[in-house]
Formats: C-alpha cells, sequence, structure tokens
C-alpha cells in the first residue's frame, strides 16, 4: 500500500479587492448600477421591469410576450436583430415570472455601447409580428402540453394551489388554451403598458468604467419614456 501525500497547509486568505460600482436613476425612473469586475473582457446586463397583473388572462399574455419580445423591432427583422448581436459577440434573452420580466445579455466589453443599444431597441420598439408570434405561441403550446403531462409538474402546480389559493403565485404555469387565444395585438398592448422604464433596474456587471458604462446607458434609453399602469399588489 501507497503512503498518502500530505496535504499542504493553507494559505492566508487575500484581502478581496474591492469593488468599484456606481448608481444613477434616470430622469425616466430607471435604475442603473455599474460595477466593475474585470476578470474577463465581458459585460452581463440584466433588466429587471416590475410585470405584476391580477388579470386572469395576464400569465399567458406574458409567457407569450417573453417568448415574443426579441421577434423584430421597428427596425430590424428578427434575423437582423440577431445578427447585430452576434456581430457583438453578445445573446439577448427574456423570461417572466408573476412580478418581473427579465432581459438578459452578455457580449464582449467593447461592444457594450452597441448592446445597450440594442436593449433600448427592444423595449422601446419590439413590435411582435403576427406571423413570428405564430411560430412562438405554437411552440409555446406545445411545451406546456408537454410539460402538463409530467408529474412533476402537476405536483408543483398543486403545492403552488395550496399554498396560494386564489393568487397569482398561486399559478405556475399558463394554460395553453389561454396562450393559443393570445393576439399580437394583445402583446403589443401589455407591453405599451407595462413594459416602463419607471420602477425598473438595470445592473452592469465586468470589464467597464462605471461612469462611462453609466452615461452609455442615458444615451442609449434617452427615449424610453412613461410610467406602468397601476396595479393592485395581492398580498
Amino acid at each position: 500500500m501507497t503512503d498518502l501525500l500530505p496535504v499542504p497547509g493553507l494559505t492566508a486568505p487575500k484581502r478581496p479587492k474591492r469593488v468599484r460600482a456606481s448608481e444613477l436613476t434616470l430622469p425616466s425612473g430607471l435604475r442603473v448600477l455599474a460595477v466593475r469586475r474585470p476578470t474577463v473582457p465581458m459585460v452581463e446586463a440584466r433588466l429587471v421591469i416590475p410585470f405584476f397583473s391580477t388579470k386572469p388572462s395576464h400569465q399567458a399574455r406574458a409567457s407569450l410576450l417573453a417568448s415574443s419580445m426579441v421577434t423584430g423591432t421597428a427596425a430590424r427583422s428578427r434575423h437582423e436583430l440577431a445578427n447585430a448581436l452576434g456581430s457583438l459577440g453578445a445573446e439577448l434573452s427574456v423570461s417572466v415570472d408573476p412580478d418581473r420580466l427579465l432581459l438578459s445579455s452578455s457580449a464582449l466589453a467593447t461592444g457594450l455601447g452597441g448592446l445597450l443599444g440594442l436593449i433600448a431597441e427592444v423595449v422601446t420598439g419590439a413590435r411582435y409580428p403576427t406571423d413570428e408570434v405564430a411560430g412562438e405561441q405554437a411552440r409555446l403550446v406545445e411545451r406546456l402540453r408537454v410539460s402538463r403531462s409530467q408529474a412533476g409538474t402537476l405536483a408543483g402546480e398543486a403545492l403552488a394551489q395550496r399554498m396560494a389559493p386564489g393568487h397569482p403565485y398561486g399559478h405556475t404555469l399558463p394554460s395553453p388554451d389561454e396562450v393559443a387565444a393570445t393576439t399580437a395585438a394583445q402583446l403589443r398592448g401589455l407591453h405599451r403598458s407595462l413594459v416602463r422604464p419607471d420602477g425598473a433596474t438595470l445592473v452592469l456587471v465586468g470589464d467597464l468604467s462605471p461612469a462611462r458604462a453609466l452615461a452609455a446607458v442615458e444615451r442609449a434609453f434617452a427615449d424610453w419614456t412613461g410610467t406602468p399602469t397601476s396595479s393592485r399588489t395581492v398580498p
């Protein structure tokens, strides 16, 4: 039997470097946080928008909106938008839960200005083309039907309804039929009413200058205005 190698001794902990961060709230109400962390030449961006509603149709429409938000803007088609993101080494995804709409992206640090411009283009100019929405709608309906055939999904829904009966938190998935009944025009109306800067937060972390990043956000999001429709928060 061979002898075990000795375990090396512990080294003294290194003092963590101070994180450089800056914060700014734009006149529109958009709060921006920029944090410098130059470990790799990348920047991560997270835009969180309040998206709560008690309307029965909200969950289905919000889910389809998240699936369709990057299918085209007033200035670019879906493929043109994807090519513009790709040229920056970037990607952009959208997700939603009962409280918020989340736009997540990452890009090479050198492309931060261009990335901010594309995110701003999506939140101000997403147009939800009817044909693109129809494709996303069919895919979402199919995913929901498959998911609802699984025991784990059914158990999760039953638990949520037991914990939050009659509350939006008690519904983990939209109805496939409600998603199928949603129209592109309804998505455009939902976007106009809830995709607003007031109360939203944009966080940027990576190899950036916080001061220059905040200035770039001010330029990119100057045209994003308006306040969301007030909605009653259910206890």
